[in-house]
């Protein structure tokens, strides 16, 4: 996937302790709560919405950044309290969560968690586009960073 960049509201958390489950749901209500959305200036056309995991302590048990935010074309100048981060060009896994949601998506989570997967905790994220819109069959792409040379080799 090429490069692109996400403007945001951004906390630390992890999954381990459960506080993900509180944390993640506060940052959705933050961003939508203090209109960020506005404040973000060059969003991309179509607007597209971005879940952002970054910065891993180690791995998904470990603290994690999440980040809900825009992408943008460039982010000159960040709001107070908003965050912009570059998504790198790397290799992911790419998934579509279908149905009902959040659910839905917590399951494949959970599912990418225990998986033999060479992830490389760098950037993971979700793409919120115009198919999370639809009142039924909400859809959501999810991209899991991978380190190429593993793919399909035999785990030592």
């Amino acid at each position: 996937m090429p490069e692109f960049m996400v403007v945001g509201v951004t906390r630390r958390t992890c999954n381990a302790d459960g506080r993900s489950m509180g944390d993640i749901p506060a940052v959705w209500s933050e961003f939508l709560n203090k209109n960020a959305m506005a404040q973000i200036k060059n969003r991309k056309v179509p607007p597209v919405m971005y879940a952002v995991y970054s910065d891993y302590e180690k791995d998904w048990t470990k603290e994690y950044n999440f980040l809900i935010g825009c992408g943008v074309t460039r982010a000159p100048h960040v709001p107070d309290g908003l965050t912009a981060r570059r998504i790198p060009a790397q290799t992911y896994a790419h998934f579509v969560v279908r149905g009902t949601m959040p659910e839905s998506l917590v399951t494949l989570w959970s599912s990418i968690w225990i998986s033999d997967l060479p992830r490389t905790y760098t950037f993971d994220y979700e793409v919120y586009d115009q198919r999370f819109t639809r009142p039924e069959n909400k859809e959501i792409d999810v991209y899991v960073a991978i380190d190429p040379a593993k793919i399909n080799k035999p785990l030592a």
